[in-house]
This record gives structure tokens, sequence and C-alpha cells, in this order.
């Protein structure tokens, strides 16, 4: 059974998937010449250098894979897996007038009638969420192409709450210690020696910075929190754009939205211990409220409309 947690009524808008939007949650994947944003809005390319006997363009480093079940409760050591996910359209509920709070994220009528566009509005509940907590999580759709117009993908993500708001007693250990948490176990008299300055082992002036803040901000530890509802965002891929969630990233299992299966090849960690490979929560509405909601509003052509962030309301992906 997932843990449960009250659900807020709150309708989110849909963005654009590019890399400095989704950047706190992880990493998008894609060919900077495919995509439909300007340079400034997409944000700067990786580092590229010719290949293949210069036939070929090759992209650096363009995803982080992180491995941190070296900190997972267990200790059991994880393997690079690869899987495939085949998944069907979901279904879309009609659109209804609702007294639910509009996201911060962006500008929407949650009254208009379908007639406000002429493709239709419809709704998406988002009923459960989940994390990785010890892996990244990459998804790379397959058959897909970048201008179908009849099937696309939503990706769901929401920050992760401060340790603080977890409640105690809670019968399942935190997924992993937050950053900066104090150890309990005696301090041996190496490790309080290297807190001098300067340091006898290297005379360094300054303490060595700690090493998850080496790391990009979606590859650093979350901490045990339950998933930031208020702040939960919705973005829309192409098939041409693979995704990465980082680390610990709450998220939605996929949602495929048109009329076609997608298969999606999904590299990640795994060690085979659950609660350390996948943890769940689901979203139970409060009172008679709907919970949280995507709004998806649709063109005559089937594609999605995008109401919040860059591109938004003029772009139709």
């Amino acid at each position: 059974m997932p843990t449960s947690m009250s659900s807020p009524s709150l309708r989110i808008p849909i963005e654009i998937l590019s890399q400095p939007a989704f950047s706190q949650f992880g990493t998008v994947i894609e060919n900077p010449a495919h995509s439909k944003l300007s340079p400034s809005e997409r944000g700067p390319p990786p580092a590229s250098v010719a290949a293949n006997q210069g036939s070929a363009l090759k992209y650096l480093d363009v995803t982080h894979l992180t491995n941190l079940y070296s900190l997972a409760p267990s200790k059991k050591p994880a393997r690079a897996v690869m899987n495939m996910f085949v998944c069907s359209p979901r279904d879309l509920r009609p659109h209804e007038p609702s007294s639910s709070m509009p996201s911060s994220w962006g500008d929407i009528d949650l009254d208009a009638s379908d007639d406000d566009n002429d493709g239709g509005r419809r709704l998406f509940d988002v009923r459960i969420l989940e994390r990785h907590p010890f892996t990244t999580q990459t998804f790379i759709p397959l058959g897909l192409g970048q201008n179908d117009k009849h099937t696309q993908y939503l990706v769901i993500v929401a920050p992760t709450l401060p340790a603080s708001a977890v409640k105690k007693g809670r019968d399942r250990p935190p997924p992993y210690p937050t950053p900066g948490l104090k150890r309990k176990s005696k301090s041996s008299y190496r490790e309080i020696f290297a807190r001098a300055r300067p340091s006898p082992f290297t005379n360094s002036t300054s303490p060595p910075p700690p090493s998850f803040s080496r790391l990009h901000p979606s590859q650093r530890p979350k901490g045990p929190g339950l998933p930031d509802l208020k702040n939960i965002r919705a973005f829309i891929a192409t098939g041409s754009q693979a995704v990465t969630y980082g680390a610990g990233t709450w998220h939605a299992p996929m949602v495929v939205i048109g009329d076609k299966v997608v298969d999606f090849v999904v590299v990640q960690f795994a060690n085979d211990v659950g609660m350390e490979d996948c943890q769940e929560v689901e979203l139970k509405p409060e009172g008679s409220g709907e919970g949280v909601v995507v709004q998806v509003d649709m063109d005559p052509g089937g594609r999605v409309l995008v109401k919040a962030g860059v591109g938004s309301v003029r772009a139709k992906l």
C-alpha cells in the first residue's frame, strides 16, 4: 500500500518542456536543431564535437545519470537496468466548472467552456506520484515523431517539501540522509582534525565543499519530504524529447495523450529492495474537492495548447 496524503483542489496548466523550466527536476534531452523554441528560451546547447569521420555531430554529456544507492539503508549495491514501458493513452474526462484554485504557474480560466477553443478542454486527474530516491530515471520515447499531431506525452513533477514537514513516527525510513543532517555516531580523530583550519592534511584554510554541492541541482538528494502539491507542474513533450528525472524527484507515471501507444525505453539503477527502488504516495482529494487536475486544452487537430511558461498560448506542440 502506498503512503497517502490529502490533496488540495488545484488545476494545473501545461507548459512547454524546456531545460530552463525543468532544471530543478532533471534533464531534457533533445537535438537543439529540432526545438521550436528560440536559443534564449531553450537555454545553451550541450558541448559538441564532430564524430564518425565527420558524418555526425556528437553532443556530450546530454543528461546526468546518478547512482546514490551507497546512501540506501540496506547498503545493497545497485546495477544499471534498462526496461521498456508500453504506455497506452490515458482517459481524459470532460471539462466542467470548478471551484479549484488556479495554479500559480499560469493564468487559466477555470470556467471556460469547450467553445472557447475549437479543439476542446479535457481534464487529467493526478491520483498518484512516485519517486526513485537513489537513482535517476530516463524515459526515451520510441516511434513517436516530433511532428506527430495526435499523440504527445505529459511530464508531471513536484518539488519535495522540507524534512520538517514530514510527520513524526512515519513507519518507514527516510529515503536518504538530508544534506547537512548531523550524524549521531562519534566522530573519529581524523574527522575532528579534518575540520581544523588550516587542515593538517592539506594546509587548506577553507573547508572542502560538501560532496553534494558539486552535483547538478537535480542530482542532489531531495530529502525525505512528501511532494509539494501547491507547486506541482505539468509539461508537454514531443517525440523528439527524452527526459531524465533527478534522483528523488516526485513525478506522475508517464501520461500519454492522443490516439496511439508510446513505447518508452527506461534507463535507471536498481537494487531490488522495494522501498529503495520506488516509493509512491496516493493523492486523496480533500472533502468533496476534485484534487490535483491537469487542464488539457486542444486545438482542432488534437494538439495540446500551452497555457503557461515559455511559449504559452501561441505555442502548439
